[in-house]
């Protein structure tokens, strides 16, 4: 019984650590330049299609591969904002909702006739298999989770230590306040957007040697939006612990009560939170990194 606890709970760390990932990304993006973004599950994607081509088809190493996936959602982000964000930002909050529907609509489809509608595997790129006090661990799943929880600490230092950081936070708080102190928004609306985008795209990238790729992939969207209720709409580490739990909760829940019933008792306990705490679990110190 121990070991299949033991089990459970690095598979729930294993997918909980992506949700962390993707759901701090999207708090960054929602929280600094105030897009509702929902593209950005379509991030994800790309990510894992662009691990999947460098290391399929033209047999890449995977930790350039994994390079080449986060700076294409990086420059992908980057564009996205230069072409669209930076126009319609001071306009209406649903002129940003409207764009990011468009994008994810456009990305969707572009993966759809590039890739086709079936799902692509890869050969196993960390093989074999790690016995730990009667555990059976992929080697893959462990790297997962190192890269993963490395890739969160970088980015929890970034964000207290580094002058750019430090900036996010005050314009997360008050963006004109924060260009009185020599602080320029549009530059750091840039940054946490390409900054969340590469997050999406590592997600996407790790992800992709341990489980299918796919078109459909992008709707972990509405996975994220629910971590991100959770936890607190402003809140980096709202988002983080809401991705520990919901992973742990999934592990335990698609053993002991199936995958059907776990999803229906997990919407209804985040409905419950929301309804009493609108704000979500850590909603309310807003804009609070």
């Amino acid at each position: 019984m121990v070991s299949l606890i033991g089990q459970l709970i690095i598979d729930g760390l294993g997918m909980g650590l992506i949700y962390v990932l993707l759901s701090t990304g999207f708090v960054l993006i929602l929280s600094i330049p105030r897009i509702l973004f929902v593209a950005y599950g379509q991030f994800y994607m790309v990510g894992a299609y662009t691990v999947w081509a460098c290391l399929v088809l033209l047999k890449w190493p995977f930790f350039i591969s994994l390079l080449v996936a986060v700076l294409c959602t990086s420059i992908l982000g980057a564009v996205s904002y230069r072409l669209i964000y930076h126009y319609i930002l001071k306009r209406h909050f649903l002129s940003g909702i409207v764009a990011s529907i468009a994008l994810m609509m456009i990305l969707g489809q572009a993966a759809l006739l590039i890739f086709g509608t079936h799902s692509r595997g890869m050969p196993s790129v960390f093989p074999g298999m790690i016995r730990i006090g009667g555990m059976s661990i992929s080697v893959e799943k462990l790297v997962l989770i190192m890269l993963t929880t490395a890739v969160i600490f970088a980015l929890y230092f970034f964000l207290r230590k580094s002058k750019t950081g430090q900036a996010m936070r005050a314009v997360s708080f008050n963006a004109d306040v924060a260009a009185l102190q020599g602080i320029n928004p549009e530059r750091i609306y840039q940054s946490a957007l390409v900054i969340g985008c590469a997050l999406a795209g590592f997600a996407g990238a790790v992800m992709a040697p341990v489980y299918a790729v796919s078109p459909s992939m992008g709707s972990i969207i509405i996975t994220v939006l629910l971590v991100v209720m959770f936890g607190g709409m402003n809140s980096v580490m709202g988002a983080a612990l809401g991705g520990i739990i919901l992973g742990l909760t999934l592990s335990f829940g698609y053993y002991f009560l199936g995958g059907g019933l776990a999803q229906i008792l997990l919407f209804l306990a985040i409905s419950i939170i929301v309804f009493f705490r609108p704000g979500g679990l850590f909603g309310e110190s807003i804009n609070e990194f």
